[in-house]
């Protein structure tokens, strides 16, 4: 749909997916400090300069594609977890790290989001984006408490909290860019590739049973 001046917000939604959808495409096939404004303007339909009456900057854009990436994740996990799993610990950490490993952008994202992305955008995006993104991950937890019936909210939380923090760290280890492989390879090191899933899913089966035993306690 082309037009020179947003008129609604129908317009104004289209031109922001416009912009988001450039910046996906950017962000699969280059590393992120490679990314610029001028090249996600040159994969739309308008110029630089329009981009500004949307957005401020990248990092602003990749705001909005994470709240969509988080979103497409959510919906996986709503639909292949949704019974009890208390006494399968292995097979919910196996299935739950699987699920999540199919989401890489999201993963990838998500391990920059608090050293790069989020410190260079404005106050009052942030403050929206942190809600929103509470607001989705709401469904979240009305799944774990599927999975985990006897769980609490903040045993809940706790579970989340602890594997995003795991998740920051690992993904980068297991994912590292052909210049780090190239370096590594150089000096000769004795880097052996970690599996994703293997390592992420070892993380969860010791959180869950942790927080088990913790119920079975009280």
């Amino acid at each position: 749909m082309e037009f020179d001046r947003v008129r609604n917000d129908a317009q104004r939604k289209i031109r922001v997916e416009q912009i988001k959808n450039a910046a996906v495409k950017l962000f699969d096939t280059e590393q992120f400090h490679e990314i610029d404004l001028a090249k996600i303007a040159k994969e739309t339909t308008f110029t630089r300069g329009n981009l500004y009456k949307y957005i401020s900057s990248k990092e602003e854009i990749f705001l909005l594609v994470i709240l969509d990436e988080l979103k497409d994740w959510i919906s996986d996990i709503q639909i292949n977890f949704n019974t009890e799993m208390t006494h399968e610990v292995q097979a919910f950490s196996k299935s739950w790290a699987q699920e999540v490993y199919q989401h890489q952008r999201f993963l990838k994202l998500i391990s920059m989001l608090f050293t790069m992305i989020e410190r260079n955008v404005s106050l009052d995006k942030l403050v929206r984006f942190k809600k929103q993104f509470s607001i989705e991950t709401s469904d979240l937890n009305r799944v774990i408490k599927i999975v985990f019936p006897a769980w609490d909210d903040k045993t809940i939380n706790k579970f989340f909290q602890m594997q995003t923090r795991y998740l920051i760290g690992l993904f980068p280890y297991t994912s590292p860019a052909p210049i780090q492989r190239e370096a590594m390879e150089q000096l000769e090191m004795d880097y052996k590739p970690l599996d994703f899933v293997d390592e992420f899913s070892e993380f969860i089966s010791f959180t869950v049973s942790y927080l088990n035993q913790y119920f079975e306690s009280i």
